[in-house]
């Protein structure tokens, strides 16, 4: 189904996209240039010859959005790659092995949308998948899904979950921090009814600030007084998050399980989300300080790249990156008011102004291999300047 979703959100990332004009309603440039047969095999042969690839988010659009049939091809598409790709790694030198996929993902809103396309086919191919990919090394097989209100949450949904689980995959939440959603108590409120449910909180994504999301940005000192102020009453001790992580790739029902968790380290919910901000150009990061103020009151931030993880060597060429915040705090805060907030119990958020990624939680950084690969990194080239 390529690009489509079971939905249109207001604060889609893809705005980028449309302003850029990488995306547009040019109907006739947008007809495909082969066949998706072919253009399968050339990703799958990209990958197998990517030395760094470990992981691959299958999404679109909403990757549920495709037909049982076609998601069994994909799947077993990939399988067939990284069975090559570990068969390959026999020949080559300590040193010199490529990494291997270690984990597999599919991004769908359609837990939300349209719980009832979770059926007992789809259920079927994602177990299958799971048990081959297991024997070649693969090992974390996750959902990941955008469940933005804990209403979203309804029976239906509960039952699509269940049966996710049951199949031995993960599922993960990607909340999109709106002016809506980030009224007091709302993401701690979703973050419970979601771990109740057996569903693991993965990222709390800062709207970017285009013109179109105006009606919906949430300024940036908001997620830190979030994380600072709210997210406190789900920080899992530091000695019980190998424990966690034990529990959510182990454990079945995971909900229940879960739940048991909680209330013995006395938790509303488990903080395993971070926030950020999906920048063009620099990644996810919510590591930056106040660098000035607009004459309309909107804040200038200097971002920085998330110094905890590995990146691109492009980020080499690349210069300071500055962000002009679409909305003031004023203007924010003067919204949640027409809400039927008391923006009193906001006041705080005018001293939020230098944030830092937060840590992340074991179950999202990759497995170690047995071997060393290599440094070498293919499929990319870096202008030098």
């Amino acid at each position: 189904m390529g690009r489509a979703c079971g939905g249109l959100c207001a604060s889609c990332q893809r705005m980028y996209d449309f302003q850029s004009e990488r995306l547009n309603f040019d109907f006739e440039a947008l007809k495909p240039k082969e066949t998706w047969e072919h253009k399968l095999r050339r990703l799958m042969t990209y990958f197998e010859e990517d030395s760094q690839l470990r992981d691959i988010l299958i999404t679109g659009g909403d990757a549920l959005m495709s037909q049982n049939p076609t998601l069994r091809r994909i799947l077993d598409a990939v399988y067939q790659m990284a069975l090559r790709k570990k068969k390959a790694n026999e020949q080559r030198p300590e040193g010199e092995k490529y990494a291997e996929l270690v984990r597999v993902r599919l991004g769908s809103r359609l837990l939300a949308y349209l719980p009832l396309r979770i059926n007992d086919e789809l259920v079927s191919i994602l177990k299958d998948f799971k048990q081959k990919a297991s024997a070649i090394g693969v090992k974390q097989f996750i959902i990941q899904t955008h469940f933005q209100s804990p209403l979203e949450v309804t029976p239906e949904a509960k039952k699509a979950i269940e049966a996710i689980l049951s199949a031995g995959w993960i599922i993960t939440n990607q909340l999109v921090y709106t002016v809506a959603a980030s009224r007091r108590g709302h993401t701690a409120k979703l973050c419970q009814v979601l771990n109740l449910v057996g569903v693991m909180c993965y990222y709390t994504f800062s709207v970017k600030g285009f013109n179109e999301n105006y009606a919906v940005f949430t300024p940036n000192s908001r997620l830190l007084q979030e994380q600072y102020e709210e997210k406190v009453f789900g920080y899992v001790p530091t000695d019980k998050l190998d424990e966690l992580y034990d529990l959510v790739q182990q454990q079945r029902p995971l909900g229940k399980k879960l739940v048991s968790f909680l209330k013995e380290n006395h938790l509303l919910f488990a903080a395993t989300d971070r926030s950020v901000l999906n920048l063009p150009a620099i990644g996810k990061s919510m590591t930056f300080k106040l660098a000035g103020i607009t004459a309309e009151g909107k804040r200038i931030l200097k971002f920085d790249h998330d110094t905890g993880r590995k990146h691109s060597p492009i980020i080499d060429t690349i210069g300071e990156v500055y962000i002009v915040e679409n909305k003031s705090v004023a203007a924010y805060l003067r919204q949640l008011q027409a809400m039927g907030e008391d923006i009193k119990e906001y006041e705080t958020i005018w001293y939020y102004i230098h944030g830092k990624t937060e840590p992340c939680f074991r179950l999202y950084k990759y497995p170690t291999y047995p071997f060393t690969i290599t440094e070498e990194m293919t499929n990319i080239e870096v202008a030098v300047k």
